[in-house]
């Protein structure tokens, strides 16, 4: 399940969606992304603490991060680099 969710965080896909694709509690996906944070696979976006120039989801976000209430991962750059 891990595997799958870091799949679909690489789609940029959001913890709902997640959740509704793998037909999941949104709890249990929160709690598998805790778990792959801690192990260093993701990272929790801190929104408002960039530009939008510098932010790491610059790709596919619509610039509205200031209306934004959710909770966002991006894939930890040193763990990509591994993948290589």
């Amino acid at each position: 399940m891990l595997e799958r969710i870091l799949e679909l965080i690489r789609k940029g896909k959001g913890i709902e969606e997640i959740a509704e694709e793998l037909s999941l509690p949104r709890e249990e996906v929160e709690g598998a992304l805790k778990v792959l944070e801690s192990l260093g696979y993701v990272e929790k976006v801190e929104l408002g603490s960039s530009t939008c120039e510098t932010c790491p989801l610059k790709s596919i976000c619509p610039g509205s991060c200031f209306r934004f209430k959710g909770e966002v991962y991006t894939i930890a750059e040193f763990k990509l680099k591994e993948q290589k």
